[in-house]
């Protein structure tokens, strides 16, 4: 509570179908400050950029994704006003069609408070 982080993630991530899409954001415990841009895939050349500042948004999933080669990135910074986790969070546009986050992926949190 009270510590302001900087936060980077990067996934690696296959989808079932071209045909399904997916959202990618971060969820955690109560923030005073929460400012972060999510960017992923939505084929070979073109990609969704949002720019939040809010959990879990955007509330809906873009339409397509590659089936293998896809990334997205999740950065920002955040100021807890609460103890707890900020964890990664991603969704599939199709409930029956899987986004599957792949081993290789990564992230890394910065306490950045005192700089």
């Amino acid at each position: 509570s009270g510590r302001t982080y900087m936060f980077k993630f990067f996934i690696n991530y296959t989808s079932a179908a071209s045909t399904t899409g997916s959202r990618w954001s971060v969820n955690g415990p109560s923030a005073s400050t929460l400012q972060y841009v999510s960017r992923y895939s939505l084929d070979a050349t073109s990609e969704t950029v949002n720019n939040l500042q809010a959990y879990d948004s955007p509330a809906s999933a873009n339409a397509s994704s590659l089936t293998a080669g896809n990334y997205a990135i999740i950065e920002g910074v955040i100021t807890m006003s609460a103890s707890g986790v900020l964890s990664l969070r991603f969704a599939s546009e199709v409930s029956s069609s899987a986004i599957t986050a792949k081993a290789g992926s990564c992230g890394e949190i910065i306490d950045i408070t005192d700089l």
